[in-house]
């Protein structure tokens, strides 16, 4: 799926890299995470949940429809 077809308010399986934080020097730390949440915003950069993650749009994001 990709990220135009989501719908913000809706649950989905998310799987991809998250920028967590900053290493000491100023790098970006990315790590990778999967979880089923809802849609709470999307950006040009980023798809947002309910929880606060925010996941980068790039090669790595996968989205499946979840129940």
């Amino acid at each position: 799926m990709k990220v135009k077809d989501c719908v913000v308010g809706c649950r989905y399986r998310i799987s991809g890299d998250l920028a967590n934080g900053r290493y000491a020097d100023g790098t970006p730390c990315i790590t990778h995470d999967e979880v089923v949440r809802k849609v709470t915003r999307i950006t040009d950069t980023h798809l947002v949940c309910e929880c606060g993650r925010r996941f980068i749009i790039n090669d790595n994001l996968k989205i499946e429809n979840w129940g």
